[in-house]
């Protein structure tokens, strides 16, 4: 990576800087369409030769990766609840990348799952097998598998671009990293297929994997719903196999979280049970396992994006200033832990008590004050001060002062602080940025 493909400190291997890079500028309609089969499968080479790369950089602090469908599905429509949710919530998202995804072919390679032979109970005969398994799951809706039909290929990744594309403002921000989770499973499937083989042997891991069994993540888009033969039971040999996959999702999960420094907070009681048991189970003790506070977060919701939209100019906002949005999280987390064992009437009540009164007080605060609202986002500091009292922001009064402002303290210090930001606590100043989306 070249010294000029860095912004910010934030190294740019993403799938948007070589969407970018491709084109010339991120691509619109006229270019997806008029993109040739030939032309796709030399920009897939690109976006996995770029994928791989950035597997070596780690991802900033506090950057979160929720595995499981928001992990693989974030850029789909239907996902998008889960994934404002989210952002509401973590200061940045590991995710993965469906652009390089979408060209993976390397299925032969994949850790194989155990067929789980079916015995008849009463006779003991031998039934049926059954076989699932991440090289199975992955196949589904890939280049390898649409490459008879390029034309339906073509249309397949022409709208995956333009859903990455539509989050661009977030992707160079880093407030969602891109990375496919492949190289990972491939480089480090010993140590995976190593721990499926103790959680099979472990009766702390069966027992977790049974609580829930409709609710644990077996691929990345799917829960429960194991294949069952009518009339037949597992062979006594393979019962304990039974849930390999499961096993195997979740240890894959922590490799690609691990791969990238991420944490993973998994988004359901079933899977954080797992990531519970898994820790009990280590030789030393996991501290500070986190879960995604879903049922919290809907409720937030309710009150600050009643529509669960948070387009990614308002994303940008909330993290317009780190220390607010770190506060605004630590308040989050804290009731969360507070209504742990709250039932949902109470829970609603409990951010109704928290929220509503504060909302109250910011709206009041944001009509009665105009250069409060104009500087929720400052644009600079002669536009925040001429706001603030009166100045033609492109004028000779305006620009003296906005000058001013950073060379001398006393008075004009006074204003740009005063006008630089709101009078509101940091998490207050995330809720007033919310309020006005």
């Amino acid at each position: 990576m070249k010294p000029e493909d860095r912004r910010d400190g934030l190294i740019l291997a993403s799938p948007i800087e070589v969407l970018r890079n491709y084109f010339g500028q991120l691509p619109g309609d006229k270019e997806l369409n008029a993109l040739t089969v030939a032309q796709m499968e030399d920009l897939g080479q690109l976006l996995v030769q770029s994928a791989e790369a950035s597997l070596a950089d780690p991802v900033p602090s506090g950057t979160y990766y929720p595995g499981g469908w928001l992990g693989a599905g974030w850029n789909e429509p239907i996902f998008s609840t889960g994934l404002h949710l989210a952002l509401l919530y973590y200061p940045r998202l590991l995710v993965h990348d469906p652009l390089s995804g979408y060209f993976f072919d390397r299925f032969e390679d994949l850790p194989k799952m155990k067929e789980i032979r079916m015995i008849n109970p009463t006779s003991r005969s031998h039934v049926a097998s059954t076989y699932t398994g991440p090289d199975l799951f992955a196949q589904h809706a890939v280049y390898f598998t649409q490459k008879s039909n390029p034309d339906h290929a073509l249309s397949w990744f022409t709208r995956m671009v333009r859903s990455v594309v539509s989050f661009a403002p977030l992707i160079d921000k880093g407030i969602l990293i891109l990375r496919p989770q492949w190289p990972t499973i491939l480089t480090r499937q010993q140590a995976i297929m190593s721990s499926v083989r103790h959680d099979v042997r472990s009766q702390e891991m069966q027992s977790a994997a049974e609580r829930d069994p409709a609710g644990v993540s077996r691929w990345d888009n799917i829960r429960g719903g194991k294949v069952s033969v009518a009339a037949g039971v597992p062979h006594t040999a393979d019962a304990p196999w039974i849930n390999q996959e499961e096993f195997f999702y979740l240890a894959k999960t922590l490799a690609v979280a691990d791969q990238a420094g991420a944490t993973y907070v998994p988004p359901t009681d079933a899977d954080f049970g797992m990531v519970r048991a898994k820790a009990a189970t280590g030789a030393y003790k996991v501290k500070g396992i986190q879960q995604q506070p879903t049922k919290l977060l809907e409720e937030v919701a309710r009150f600050v994006v009643p529509d669960l939209t948070l387009d990614p100019k308002t994303t940008i906002r909330l993290r317009q200033d780190d220390e607010s949005f770190d506060s605004w999280r630590r308040e989050l987390s804290s009731l969360a832990r507070d209504s742990r064992d709250d039932d949902a009437q109470a829970l609603a009540e409990r951010v109704d008590d928290m929220l509503v009164p504060r909302i109250r007080e910011i709206t009041r605060s944001l009509s009665k004050s105009r250069p409060l609202r104009d500087n929720l986002v400052p644009d600079g500091a002669s536009i925040a001060i001429s706001a603030g009292i009166g100045f033609m922001a492109g004028g000779p009064a305006g620009a003296a002062l906005g000058a001013a402002a950073g060379a001398a303290p006393g008075v004009i210090g006074w204003l740009f602080k005063a006008y630089q930001r709101p009078n509101l606590s940091g998490s207050d100043t995330v809720l007033a940025r919310l309020i006005q989306k």
